[in-house]
């Protein structure tokens, strides 16, 4: 598990990464995706965004994750077209989750990731 809160694997054909929502990789996705991030949630919650949205928010999670432990990361196009072959709705609650995450408070991600599934509530 990474000190970094908010971090959260993914697994995308058939290998798992871990996607770290800091600043850098929020920055990096704006520049890719070419939308501010709070904007981008906003239409991932609204169904309605661009083709470039979730495969930059996965890619720059990838890359956030990559860069503080000095590895390569995979391209922006190779994660594109690995999200598309698979399907970008199949990656939208991952998308949506980097880019809360990326734009919320410590405090707040460790209270949803501390937070116990409503199945587990009834119990």
């Amino acid at each position: 598990m990474s000190k970094w809160k908010g971090t959260f694997e993914l697994d995308l054909d058939g290998k798992t990464y871990q996607l770290r929502p800091s600043f850098d990789a929020l920055c990096e996705f704006e520049e890719v995706a070419g939308v501010p991030a709070h904007v981008a949630r906003q239409q991932l919650l609204e169904g309605n965004f661009g083709a470039k949205v979730i495969p930059a928010a996965i890619w720059a999670g990838i890359k956030g994750e990559h860069l503080v432990n000095g590895q390569s990361c995979p391209s922006f196009r190779v994660v594109g077209e690995t999200v598309r072959k698979k399907g970008m709705f199949g990656f939208q609650v991952e998308a949506l989750k980097f880019l809360t995450y990326g734009l919320s408070a410590d405090d707040i991600i460790e209270r949803i990731e501390n937070e116990e599934p409503e199945d587990e509530k009834k119990s």
